[in-house]
């Protein structure tokens, strides 16, 4: 009876990890805030817990715990050791490591993901299943792209988010293409290899033309010359910078999973401003060994290094064999396509889906080389065997491993389900925000934070939406007592909930930022809040000392103060940070202009025309105060202008709003920004009160 019900569970688990490897790369779910690697790594997780529970199971029926040892073991499971090890010594917000895609939970379900299919496959049948899976998959996410991007069916769809030419199920065309492209080399290797097998040759060729066709047509459309699709990575340089400035922190370990937005920002180079891309905030390296380096340290790079150097000996003794088997057709061609793999990740960082694709190729040759009858790969009886009183004797860890993955499936469970619930609040919240339901998308942001508290982006826009209520009721003329309290009550929400999410992850600037711009926006409305702005635009500075955009709008507030010397101390440094921003220059020729400084305001306006495309309107209205400043000035001679064309919007420092309420508001001093902030593993944000309604 065991044994039948343990080869049940043993060909449930095995169904379950194939309709997985099959469905995985094209599922996605438009109920969340992100479609597509959010609901990839649930579903993932979800599987890899069942598949647990599965084998434990199998052991229990079985009579004992009977696991595939290979060489490929020990290097995973260092990769997992050195993935927690970073999550809980250097992650400022673990629920960030463990819940977004990619990090660390994805690779705790993909280490499961291996075992289980080492251990759960045992025929060759089943290990070509797993392989047409594979194959499978990469086929119906070709067919996907082809009908996408030869524009057969965009304009047939209903939904906008349907209708992009480089749409896919992955969430990234350039992801897409990727997974293509190994799946190519994969085919490739196994048509050469089965070139003496007519039907076996004419099928893997047939699938060769496919994913050659669909990764061709989709590198054209985001390759081709003028592409509006072109995918912006990282400079190679820039990568090395932040990873080296990383290891100076936290050399061993880095500065754990989820941290590499922080570490762009904190550490890239001052000449990134000269790069076109200069004003996007990159959250992933050129390249995932430079990553690695950077947030899980030098002992997570060793793993990695580890895994490749026993996956290049697996290489090597399958190489040299001389049987043309299936079988070794399999082990080689899995083998090969894995190495390569991991080698290319000098050159891109994965997505989940590719990183799912290299698990499975690993799981594929250590099965090829089991049922090779390798001496690499064998299994091996582990127990502890404990005596009863009636002499019979029973094994131990069967049960011992099912209690274990209970107690790691159950808050898991429970977390997840939150965390999951979570954004679907906030993809609701978002929803009716695009309708212009405000009190919907207020109740439903409620939701969200509430149910996820740990998630930083929710409280963010609980607070922006209820400092534009607060602002909304605040400029109406005439304010009631009530109205008056409500606003209060607005204002306190929106500080409480932005310094939250300052205090969920320090050295995330973005939080900074949106503190110093709550505190900015209540100017005029509440006493002190000039004050706090200043104070929270230079915590974000120091988190992103390169930055010239915080130190524009930081002068902006300088100048509203009539402090026109530290205002233009402050676009000179955004002026040095950036000498191709006309914005700068155009806000340090304002502030000397007031200061009565008008030759340096000229030679600063003069700046502001040279960057400019004589054919904008920017550049209008930049010559028409530069006509005015000669004219201050006594100069009639017209300098000649270098154009360099640029995209920009000119925007000069405004005067500071006028109360808006009298008398303003008088707030808490707790509401105050803290001290500058800095990485840190506590992660308590302050109690949060019950929400006042509008």
């Amino acid at each position: 009876m065991n044994s039948k019900l343990s080869h049940l569970l043993q060909k449930i688990g095995f169904y379950l990890l194939i309709v997985a490897v099959f469905i995985l790369p094209v599922f996605f779910l438009p109920i969340t805030s992100e479609y597509y690697e959010f609901n990839k790594q649930v579903l993932l997780v979800i599987v890899s817990g069942f598949l647990l529970v599965i084998l434990s199971g199998c052991f229990i029926t079985g009579g004992g715990v009977r696991l595939t040892r290979s060489p490929l073991g020990l290097p995973i499971l260092f990769i997992l050791t050195s993935w927690l090890l970073s999550t809980y010594l250097r992650t400022p917000n673990r629920a960030d490591a463990f819940f977004e895609p990619g990090q660390s939970s994805t690779i705790i379900a993909l280490v499961i993901f291996f075992f289980s299919t080492i251990n759960l496959i045992r025929t060759k049948k089943e290990l070509d299943l797993l392989v047409n899976a594979l194959l499978g998959s990469s086929l119906l996410l070709s067919v996907v792209t082809l009908l996408w991007s030869s524009g057969l069916i965009t304009n047939l769809l209903p939904n906008n988010f349907l209708k992009s030419v480089v749409w896919s199920p992955t969430g990234s065309a350039f992801t897409t293409l990727v997974f293509l492209a190994f799946s190519l080399v994969f085919t490739a290797i196994l048509a050469f290899k089965n070139r003496q097998q007519p039907v076996k040759l004419l099928t893997f060729s047939s699938l060769l033309l496919v994913f050659l066709i669909s990764s061709g047509l989709l590198a054209f459309r985001l390759f081709r010359p003028g592409s509006n699709f072109r995918p912006i990575f990282l400079p190679q340089s820039v990568s090395w910078s932040i990873a080296l400035k990383s290891m100076e922190i936290s050399p061993l370990w880095g500065t754990g999973p989820a941290t590499y937005l922080s570490d762009f920002t904190r550490f890239k180079p001052a000449s990134f401003n000269l790069n076109k891309n200069w004003a996007i905030r990159f959250s992933s390296s050129s390249n995932y060994y430079l990553q690695i380096i950077a947030t899980l340290g030098l002992i997570g790079l060793a793993t990695y290094l580890f895994l490749g150097y026993k996956l290049f000996q697996m290489f090597t003794r399958v190489f040299r064999t001389s049987s043309e088997s299936p079988l070794q057709a399999v082990a080689f061609s899995s083998t090969a396509t894995a190495l390569i793999l991991l080698v290319s990740l000098l050159f891109f960082n994965p997505g989940l889906i590719v990183q799912l694709f290299l698990f499975v190729l690993l799981a594929i040759s250590i099965v090829s080389f089991k049922l090779m009858g390798s001496s690499l790969v064998h299994e091996a009886n582990i127990d502890i065997i404990a005596a009863s009183d009636s002499g019979t004797r029973s094994p131990i860890l069967p049960w011992v491993a099912l209690i274990v993955s209970i107690a790691l499936i159950a808050p898991a469970s429970f977390y997840g389900y939150r965390f999951f619930l979570g954004d679907y609040y906030f993809n609701q919240a978002l929803q009716f925000a695009a309708q212009n339901q405000a009190q919907k998308t207020y109740d439903f942001l409620i939701k969200a934070f509430t149910t996820n508290p740990q998630r930083d982006s929710y409280r963010v826009a609980y607070s922006q939406t209820n400092i534009l209520l607060a602002n909304s009721i605040a400029g109406q003329p005439d304010l009631t007592a009530d109205q008056r309290n409500t606003v209060t009550q607005l204002i306190q929400q929106a500080i409480r909930e932005a310094k939250n999410a300052v205090t969920l992850n320090p050295a995330k600037v973005s939080n900074v930022e949106n503190l110093a711009n709550t505190y900015r926006n209540l100017i005029g409305v509440a006493q002190g809040a000039d004050a706090w702005t200043v104070a929270a635009y230079r915590q974000a500075i120091l988190l992103d000392p390169t930055n010239p955009n915080d130190r524009i709008i930081l002068g902006g507030i300088y100048y509203g103060l009539k402090n026109y010397d530290e205002a233009i101390r402050l676009f000179q440094q955004a002026v040095d940070l950036n000498p191709n921003l006309p914005n700068a220059y155009y806000n340090l020729s304002a502030a000397y202009r007031e200061k009565g400084e008008l030759q340096n305001a000229l030679a600063a306006m003069q700046v502001v025309t040279s960057k400019l495309d004589p054919n904008s309107s920017d550049y209008t209205k930049a010559s028409a105060e530069l006509e005015d400043l000669r004219k201050k000035v006594g100069q009639t001679t017209q300098t000649a202008a270098t154009v360099v064309p640029a995209q920009t919007q000119l925007e000069a420092p405004k005067p500071l709003p006028s109360p808006r309420i009298t008398p303003p508001i008088k707030l808490p001093a707790d509401l105050g920004p803290e001290s500058t902030p800095a990485p840190s593993p506590a992660v308590t944000p302050a109690p949060t009160p019950a929400p006042t309604k509008p």
